[in-house]
């Protein structure tokens, strides 16, 4: 049984943490992947080279990173040095982490013409050096897998120029899991989940349906939508989104913490009359066996 861990990049997440239980679980004999951001590490090399970070905003909301020429250049330095810096914490916690920082296991399509909104007008980007997900190397996870290594992604994509695209981390994380048939996703950031209120942390939405989520994104804003694509896209038995700065975040995920989104119903258990859905259930695994090789993503066209 394999499952995907996506480490957030954002200001505030706890590395240290994560990793700690992430090993403890690898050591129990669990097979992760490990994909993690890099963004506050790329915002605050962008501040120290005097080339500020910029953000895109869509028309239907979603944020990301400008990704100019010179950006590409020093996002890809970021992203390479906390996939090395968390290979080397992986391995001081006696996990045979294996850092995969180049654009050896997405492949990607640049976006050409992104539409988005500046000064309240909707404009046409076209130097934009991000990309569309087409593929997953899921033969060189798979083989890192079967020799109980430890795969730790970096979100930079191989384009079909062959140039590195700057690549949604939650997006890549959703389609590793589906590739490789992960029976959990989890997405770790600095927030505790999904909230009905933003500024709220107790208006927590614990568990819903996978089939439930239009009604859902309403209370999305920001990351958090690309999160909620991400679960749409995982194909995962159980997609969770919670915090990193607890103790145990991956165990305290498991158990029920932050926002479980589930592809299949639970039982509804009857608590003082009231009908109260299990958040501990585990939902059945997905059928089918391990992809192997240059594996398509949901759009058909081919990874490397």
């Amino acid at each position: 049984m394999i499952h995907v861990l996506k480490l957030g990049g954002g200001a505030g997440v706890d590395h240290a943490a994560v990793l700690e239980n992430l090993a403890a679980r690898i050591r129990m004999g669990e097979q992760w992947v490990l994909v993690h951001g890099a963004s506050d590490a790329a915002n605050r090399l962008a501040e120290e080279v005097g080339y500020p970070a910029q953000t895109i905003t869509t028309p239907g909301g979603h944020t990301s990173r400008y990704t100019d020429a010179r950006t590409i250049e020093i996002f890809s330095a970021a992203a390479g040095s906390v996939n090395q810096q968390i290979t080397a914490q992986l391995a001081s916690h006696g996990v045979n982490a294996v850092g995969l920082a180049g654009p050896n296991v997405i492949h990607a399509r640049r976006k050409t013409a992104i539409r988005a909104i500046r000064d309240g007008r909707q404009v046409i980007i076209r130097d934009d050096y991000s990309g569309t997900i087409t593929g997953i190397h899921t033969d060189l996870l798979n083989t890192l897998l079967d020799a109980r290594m430890t795969p730790v992604v970096a979100p930079l994509a191989m384009g079909e120029e062959h140039e590195r695209l700057n690549v949604d981390g939650d997006l890549v994380a959703a389609n590793i899991a589906r590739e490789l048939h992960a029976d959990t996703l989890i997405i770790l950031s600095n927030v505790p989940g999904l909230l009905r209120d933003v500024n709220d942390p107790q208006s927590l939405i614990p568990q819903f349906e996978l089939h439930e989520i239009e009604h859902y994104e309403t209370y999305a804003a920001g990351r958090m939508k690309k999160k909620l694509l991400a679960a749409q896209q995982a194909n995962a038995a159980r997609v969770i989104l919670a915090v990193s700065r607890v103790e145990r975040p991956i165990d305290t995920a498991l158990a029920g913490g932050g926002t479980h989104i589930l592809a299949y119903p639970t039982p509804a258990v009857p608590v003082n009359g009231l009908r109260e859905e299990s958040a501990l259930m585990t939902p059945p695994l997905l059928a089918g066996e391990v992809g192997r090789g240059l594996t398509p993503t949901h759009n058909g066209a081919k990874g490397f």
